[in-house]
């Protein structure tokens, strides 16, 4: 099959937004790709753009995201409350939510952004807490630079002192210093939960973590700390966006946003290289607003505006390409390297764009799979077998796994059983021999014998007919890890899509349907 044909097909939906972004917004600038000197100058500015916009999506999205949770004055159990609280989530996510993209229904989330600029915080985890739980901190450029909990190589449960770079005084007796390399920390807390049934027993759990401003701190009643709810609670919240993106911006707006950001949060010292070339090229750096000060031309500008409606598109169609690359490695499933990028941009902004907050793989890792073992993108118009082979159909995790069905976007299937994902804890009926077979298919299984291992998927005239998976494997050994990203050890299991008859072409039973 055209790998081309599959990337373009895969991306129709992207670039279909992408292009009414472009109509949404200002006029096209007054550009004649015909005239050889400005064609040069538009391929010039469009490469180095794309650099551009790659190296700063991540932090302008961060921003989002904080300025969207941040807009309520309380906690709303959805993930938004002001900073430096908690906000839990205190149901499993359901097709409604839309906070975090590839949501989870394994664990209860609880959420906080610290602004350190008011003084350093005291986050609090108690010992002693046996099931499975990690806070993850985030700085604004998506790297995670510390996780407290359960995970091998995280720090253990106790009380942290959460300060910036600049602070120079001395941890009280009792805490543990946490340096932040910046004043903004994003914690994405997870706790897992057996069932509905423990939902109880979890919030529970939840309700002992805190986060103290340090004046506030007393170590021998860490509860007692409690912030003070306002009269009238602000429960709206404020969807904000990327600058350059909304109906009637002009997408090359985004430089200039980035260079606030740049200001607000300066970059690591490893980034010179990059910052150099971007200031050089297109004027782009801390504080500096190229495109508001007439700095380009009409070719430029045209350049930059392409580089914002188009590159998303593009991502994705560079992210099949690579999927494509390694998909006999990997058994058709995408194994990434998140958490920590270092100077690969390109790589960063891809987590960013498509999993915004994903963990380092000693905490998790997330296999993706956006196409069948033929390689044909996954669709609703057709039923598969996800089938682990004997010997491989209990994942080598110390803490759990699961498999996840999204959408396109990266958010639940609603479903006429609210089911998104199967876990080890589900009732999972395995094979005489030891394989498992899970029926991905949007109607449910006529045999009732198949119904504990139905995951559904979309129907066939829904408005988002394509979907993807998510393999979740919570404490995999770094033997594991290593073993994973190299296609050895543990296999990832084939999706099989079925044939005319109820069979896969490799002999396996398709989930049953009503005669």
């Amino acid at each position: 099959m055209n790998h081309r044909r599959i990337a373009m097909a895969f991306c129709s939906l992207v670039v279909a937004l992408a292009g009414a972004a472009a109509l949404a917004g200002p006029a096209a600038a007054a550009y004649d790709s015909s005239d050889p000197a400005q064609k040069a100058e538009y391929d010039a500015t469009f490469a180095l753009g794309v650099e551009a916009y790659e190296y700063g999506l991540p932090l302008l999205d961060m921003n989002r995201t904080y300025r969207t949770s941040t807009s309520v004055n309380w906690p709303n159990g959805r993930g938004g409350g002001p900073v430096n609280m908690f906000s839990h989530f205190r149901k499993l996510a359901d097709a409604r939510d839309r906070t975090v993209v590839l949501p989870n229904s394994d664990t209860l989330y609880s959420m906080a952004w610290l602004d350190l600029r008011r003084g350093p915080v005291v986050i609090h985890s108690r010992k002693g807490t046996r099931r499975f739980h990690v806070f993850e901190l985030l700085d604004p450029w998506t790297e995670n630079f510390a996780n407290i909990g359960s995970p091998m190589g995280a720090r253990p449960d106790g009380n942290y002192l959460v300060v910036n770079r600049k602070w120079k005084g001395k941890a009280p007796k009792g805490l543990k210093l946490i340096r932040s390399p910046y004043n903004r920390v994003w914690v994405i807390g997870r706790t897992l939960v057996l069932d509905k049934a423990d939902l109880p027993r979890v919030h529970r759990i939840q309700n002992t973590y805190r986060i103290v401003p340090l004046r506030k701190w007393n170590p021998k009643r860490p509860e007692a700390y409690r912030p003070k709810k306002p009269k009238k609670l602000d429960q709206v919240k404020n969807e904000a966006h990327i600058p350059g993106t909304g109906a009637g911006e002009d997408a090359a707006s985004y430089f200039d946003a980035l260079g606030d950001m740049l200001k607000r949060f300066a970059p690591p010292a490893r980034d010179k290289p990059i910052l150099a070339r971007l200031r050089k090229g297109l004027g782009i750096g801390p504080g500096l607003h190229p495109v508001a000060n007439g700095r380009f031309d009409d070719a430029q500008l045209a350049a930059l505006r392409d580089v914002v409606t188009g590159t998303p598109a593009r991502m994705q169609a560079g992210l099949i390409s690579t999927y494509l690359e390694d998909f006999d490695t990997h058994n058709g499933w995408i194994v990434a390297r998140t958490g920590r990028y270092g100077t690969d941009y390109h790589r960063r902004a891809q987590i960013a764009r498509y999993g915004l907050g994903a963990p380092t793989p000693n905490v998790a890792m997330y296999p993706v799979a956006i196409m069948d073992h033929n390689r044909s993108p996954l669709n609703g118009a057709k039923r598969y077998v996800v089938h682990f082979d004997a010997g491989q159909a209990k994942p080598p995790v110390k803490f759990f796994w699961s498999l996840t069905l999204y959408d396109n976007d990266s958010f639940f299937v609603d479903n006429p059983i609210d089911r998104y994902l199967l876990n080890d804890r589900s009732d999972l009926k395995y094979n005489s021999d030891g394989s498992l077979d899970i029926y991905v298919q949007a109607e449910a299984p006529a045999n009732p014998d198949q119904l504990n291992n139905w995951l559904p998927s979309p129907a066939a005239d829904a408005a988002q007919p394509a979907f993807r998976m998510t393999i979740r494997l919570y404490g995999l050994s770094k033997k594991g890890i290593r073993n994973l990203y190299d296609g050895e050890g543990w296999q990832l299991p084939s999706i099989l899509p079925c044939g005319v008859g109820n069979m896969t072409s490799t002999g396996i039973a398709c989930g049953a349907l009503p005669d």
